[in-house]
């Protein structure tokens, strides 16, 4: 018996669909969220996130002081 793509190829689709249809669904973790002052902490089995904002810091005034010799 002679196979070709056109005999295959529903063949391997069937496969495909069945794998997927097989395959586990991924169960979310229960995610818990802590505030730690200027960061989050948020915790599920296996894994820990800390999210952090920098404070916003006013820069100081720059002084430029050009010293030249006079003589």
């Amino acid at each position: 018996m002679h196979f070709t793509a056109s005999h295959l190829a529903p063949l391997f689709v069937a496969a495909a669909a069945a794998a997927v249809l097989a395959a586990p669904t991924a169960a979310a973790s229960p995610l818990t969220c802590t505030d730690i002052g200027s960061a989050t902490q948020c915790v599920s089995p296996g894994n820990s996130q800390i999210t952090a904002v920098a404070p916003h810091v006013q820069p100081q005034p720059q002084i430029i002081i050009i010293h030249r010799n006079h003589r």
